[in-house]
């Protein structure tokens, strides 16, 4: 093979299919992202990464099978997408797992049990880093070795906007179409190319053309985040599946300082999933499941909490600040949560109750055998004699546009397909967020760094195999 592999996008899809690629393969890549800096939205999850039946879980002695996974991500699909892709996304999930930790030795040692999942299965490092951060920064650095070491086995080109791809009337992959930050265009000649461009939820065109609805909630986005790969595959032919499908995150952290800024600090899932809880401003008491799916915690805020400024109070206790200690250091610095007494929380966010009332809510919400609105028990976070001077973290959260589920559509090989359902092209390939598919109308916590994994792996395995042909 003559040509490299031509991977666009530098969040977790495009390192994963590199690494595969250069790692296993040894096959040379071009990695090119119009962003300056590599990591994606990738670089900022923060809550882990799903696996089911892993070394982790049995050593913990949670029992999960990819079978219980793939029911969960069907339920959470609500009637969209691919099954065949969720599929492989349950069945690969401990194979991505045990890449990370063998090939990359990071330890994903611990576990939460995230919204619409049956049991703890969401995987992240014990260590100061956040999951996202930490994985893309491993993968990026053996990258970045090699780019310096072996510049003829991996080019690393930053601050270039892929345009276009070229196809020939066979359909095949001829090339890829960019500009660099000077405005030149160029063509890098190729006979495959992977799409890890991500998602469109920072586009407000995007999202009026697919999602008006949505168009005046702030964003997690980040600027990069405009969907030119969707707006390309599309123009080429490819199956857009499930391009109105816009997941709405319920916990974007409301800075008290810039309350209307449209960018938010994403508050982690993990905070609920070990323990946190939501409350209605409005009541002072709790309202909803906080671990049934996004999309029914978000309904339920939007239509329970104040509909003047759409919000609702997140509140935790010291085992959960004991756990996620530096997530939760990052949010007091940027004045995001604050550390305060039951009695002072009242007085601050101005809750209609008594400290004494708010001790017996979470005394109750910490003992009781089951929960009032059959969330699942989780350890206990308050500690085990709570007063009204018992210190609690609390801040305040509203609804954002966090995830794009649809895109353009792919095959368990992860080529993109047209709209009967057969490749668009040889040498075509997508994973991650800009392809459509793996989640229906609803992802869940944790399964959009797996998703990223296991395809961006299988379109390298995929693609190595087709150059050995």
């Amino acid at each position: 093979m003559s040509n490299p592999v031509v991977i666009i996008g530098t969040g977790l899809a495009g390192l994963a299919t590199a690494n595969q690629l250069v790692k296993t393969h040894n096959v040379p890549i071009v990695l090119i992202d119009k962003a300056a800096s590599i990591g994606g939205n990738s670089i900022k999850a923060s809550s882990g990464i799903n696996g089911a039946h892993t070394t982790i879980q049995e050593q913990q002695q949670i029992v999960d099978s990819p079978e219980l996974f793939l029911k969960d991500t069907v339920k959470s699909a609500k009637g969209k997408g691919s099954e065949p892709l969720m599929d492989k996304l349950s069945k690969d999930s401990h194979l991505a797992i045990e890449w990370l930790q063998s090939e990359f030795d990071l330890k994903l040692d611990l576990l939460a049990q995230l919204g619409g999942h049956s049991v703890p299965r969401t995987h992240r490092s014990s260590g100061k880093l956040p999951p996202g951060f930490e994985i893309v920064s491993t993968l990026s650095k053996y990258l970045k070795d090699l780019a310096e070491t072996k510049p003829e086995l991996v080019k690393i080109q930053l601050d270039s906007k892929v345009t276009d791809v070229n196809i020939d009337g066979e359909r095949n992959v001829t090339g890829v179409q960019y500009q660099d930050k000077e405005g030149n265009k160029h063509t890098i000649a190729t006979s495959y190319v992977v799409f890890c461009s991500g998602g469109f939820g920072f586009s407000k065109d995007m999202l009026k053309r697919y999602a008006p609805d949505l168009i005046d909630l702030p964003t997690t986005n980040g600027s990069q985040t405009t969907g030119d790969g969707q707006n390309i595959l599309e123009k080429l032919g490819a199956d857009m599946i499930d391009m109105d499908q816009v997941q709405v995150h319920p916990t974007g952290l409301v800075d008290p300082t810039d309350r209307s800024a449209g960018w938010k600090f994403l508050g982690a899932e993990a905070l609920r999933g070990l323990g946190g809880i939501l409350l209605n401003p409005s009541t002072g008491k709790r309202f909803v499941n906080e671990l049934t799916t996004r999309d029914i915690v978000t309904a339920a805020i939007q239509s329970q909490c104040p509909k003047d400024d759409n919000r609702a109070y997140l509140v935790m206790g010291q085992g959960i600040y004991e756990v996620l200690k530096n997530n939760l250091d990052f949010y007091m610095f940027k004045k995001l949560i604050k550390k305060v007494s039951l009695e002072d929380a009242i007085k601050e966010y101005n809750l209609p109750i008594t400290a004494e009332e708010f001790a017996k809510d979470l005394t109750t919400y910490s003992t009781a055998d089951k929960d009032a609105f059959d969330r699942p028990l989780v350890t206990k976070n308050f500690g085990d004699s709570i007063k009204t001077s018992t210190e609690i973290f609390i801040g305040e959260v509203t609804p954002v546009v966090h995830f794009t589920m649809g895109g353009a559509k792919i095959n368990t090989d992860s080529e993109v397909v047209n709209k009967e359902g057969k490749p668009l092209a040889k040498g075509l390939y997508a994973a991650g967020e800009v392809s459509g598919g793996v989640h229906g109308a609803n992802r869940l916590g944790g399964s959009s760094l797996l998703e990223c994994v296991v395809f961006g792996r299988t379109a390298g395995n995929s693609i190595a195999n087709s150059i050995k042909c």
